[in-house]
């Protein structure tokens, strides 16, 4: 019977463990989307890098697939250039990954007159760093944004 309980309580210990360990995580994530979000607002190319992996991979909004730090940061100058800024809504952790909806605001799109455009983002987050991020449009935004498009 004392083994028994002994194993319970192992058991016990190491499922609240698992627990804080993801909420931890998911925190961690928090902070360090909120980083990225700061250093794009700030125009700082280097410090939103160095929150991604070397091996990171992000799927952009208009559909591409970026593999390491050099597609990523032809992604991030890109950004950068079109004075890019997010704003997201309230992120649910989900383990190491988040996910969330937001608006995202850029000159180009302001000049079309779509600006914001309405998505959905999701991330892992795994020692300190972005190893996956993607975008995608609302179907309501894309849809506005490509109407925008033909018409210039």
């Amino acid at each position: 019977m004392a083994r028994r309980c002994h194993t319970l309580w192992a058991c016990l210990a190491v499922t609240v463990g698992l627990g804080l360990l993801a909420y931890a995580q998911g925190g961690d994530g928090e902070s360090i989307l909120k980083a990225r979000e700061a250093a794009l607002a700030a125009r700082d190319a280097d410090a939103v890098m160095a929150l991604f992996a070397d091996d990171a991979v992000v799927g952009t909004s208009s559909g591409r697939v970026l593999v390491g730090k050099e597609q990523v940061r032809g992604w991030i100058a890109d950004q950068i250039d079109r004075q890019q800024r997010e704003e997201a809504a309230t992120r649910q952790a989900q383990g190491n990954k988040l996910v969330w909806s937001g608006q995202v605001y850029r000159d180009d799109w302001q000049k079309l007159g779509v600006s914001p455009l309405e998505v959905k983002q999701d991330a892992v987050i795994q020692n300190g760093k972005i190893t996956f991020f993607n975008t995608t449009f609302s179907p309501e935004s894309w849809t506005k944004l490509e109407a925008a498009r033909k018409k210039n």
